[in-house]
């Protein structure tokens, strides 16, 4: 134990992380931030996303400014160790308090981090991490894991008030810019008082058009796993993202934790999903094309949103206790679970506009909580996004623009009172008529 905890921490003998040196993801100066809270936390998101890559920064930082390297601890877990330990966390633990801080617990003084990756593999982690933390509140644990099904069932039953969980999304388009070596559009904000387009967006757009419009294309078939980057051939890409990503969640992942259910059930109705996502869902339809009872289905859906595959857009109400019980779509975690199996998406129009839908609907939604869709009868708006108290209709449309394709949103904006909508598009940033603001989703 003491060699392979030597191992995970270079740091204790003046090395270092090869991350420490890489690209920072704009959430990183978020995670500096909340380190200095007294709240321990926790970073639940899908797999091959960057938490582990997360965590080393967050060493390199705490090494550098917060604590010397002896009182930061990194641990990565992996099934194979788990099992072969049934106490695996606490022998980490108690051989890092015990042999490297040479002290007792209850009784550290100088503040210790203790970081802990892929912590969804330890069966009750949640309560050996609280018995740390009442009784050495010294110690501040970050922990990290792939299943929000664990993570979050954990924390509201044993460390409620004590650990501050965040969800660490895939790349958006910016990080992805930043991660292969390239400047990323400066951000963009859609605001109620907004009248113009600044000057400087306009030139900064209009002289890297080209350029940020291929990124784009190129963002949405491999951008939402930092490590594609390393792999040059497509094919090889493909088998990354189906065997790496989705069946070791589908097939072991998932099944670990939802006991019961059948990963076969679960492996249809992704599939289902990722064909379908952006349209309406049926529950009971869904059932029987998989050969199960609502209520179950409604279990596996629950199941594949633990696993950040999946996430859901709700009907928009004024009422947020109907919310739930409203029409819903499914929208895939990351544009790549679906776009990676096409070849160059302009060559593929039908596909471009859904797949370009899903990345608006994550780019809003990390603004909008309450980002819904808007449905009467056979008209349908994608999105209504809050800003302030305003709402704003928001359409998707990626192929050639003709009157008729503002004509509806034009009328709920002027419905609702919303200075203007909002048509995303591929490649067309234009404000001249004040009542649609057209923009390219390269800089939402």
């Amino acid at each position: 134990m003491i060699y392979l905890m030597s191992t995970f921490n270079p740091h204790w003998e003046g090395e270092h992380f090869p991350e420490w040196t890489w690209p920072k993801r704009r959430i990183f100066q978020y995670m500096t931030e909340l380190l200095d809270s007294p709240l321990s936390v926790g970073i639940g998101g899908l797999r091959r996303t960057g938490k582990t890559t997360l965590l080393k920064q967050i060493v390199g930082h705490l090494s550098r400014s917060k604590a010397s390297p002896r009182r930061i601890c990194y641990f990565q877990f992996d099934r194979d160790l788990v099992i072969r330990d049934d106490r695996l966390l606490e022998r980490v633990l108690d051989t890092y308090v015990l042999d490297f801080l040479d002290d007792s617990l209850g009784r550290i003084k100088e503040k210790t981090y203790v970081l802990l990756d892929e912590i969804q593999l330890i069966p009750r982690w949640s309560e050996i991490v609280k018995r740390y933390l009442d009784r050495d509140p010294a110690i501040t644990f970050i922990v990290s894991g792939s299943s929000s099904l664990i993570l979050e069932s954990e924390l509201s039953e044993s460390l409620a008030g004590r650990l501050d969980m965040i969800r660490l999304s895939p790349p958006g388009f910016r990080d992805y810019m930043t991660i292969n070596g390239q400047e990323p559009p400066p951000e963009f904000r859609i605001d109620p008082g907004l009248r113009k387009i600044p000057t400087e967006l306009s030139l900064y757009y209009g002289s890297n058009q080209d350029r940020l419009t291929r990124a784009y294309l190129d963002y949405l078939r491999w951008g939402g796993f930092p490590q594609l980057k390393d792999l040059k051939d497509d094919e090889a890409r493909r088998r990354y993202v189906k065997e790496v990503v989705v069946e070791k969640i589908l097939r072991y992942d998932l099944p670990a934790r939802c006991a019961g259910e059948n990963p076969l059930d679960l492996e249809r109705l992704y599939e289902m999903y990722a064909n379908e996502y952006g349209q309406l869902l049926e529950y009971n339809t869904l059932a029987r094309d998989i050969g199960v009872s609502v209520g179950k289905l409604k279990r596996l859906a629950q199941a594949l949103i633990s696993g950040y595959l999946v996430q859901y857009c709700f009907n928009y109400t004024r009422s947020r206790r109907k919310t739930g019980r409203t029409a819903k779509k499914v929208y895939l975690s990351t544009p790549s679970l679906a776009a990676h199996r096409y070849g160059p998406l302009e060559k593929f129009p039908e596909v471009l506009g859904r797949v370009v839908e899903n990345d608006v609907y994550l780019r809003l939604r990390e603004k909008d909580e309450n980002l819904s869709f808007w449905r009467v009868g056979r008209q349908e708006i994608d999105f209504m996004f809050h800003v302030g108290g305003v709402v704003f209709p928001v359409e998707c449309k990626t192929g050639r623009l003709k009157s008729k394709d503002t004509r509806l949103i034009r009328s709920i904006a002027e419905k609702w009172d919303s200075p203007f909508s909002v048509l995303i598009t591929t490649n067309t940033l234009d404000f001249s008529d004040l009542s649609v603001l057209r923009l390219p989703a390269c800089l939402l």
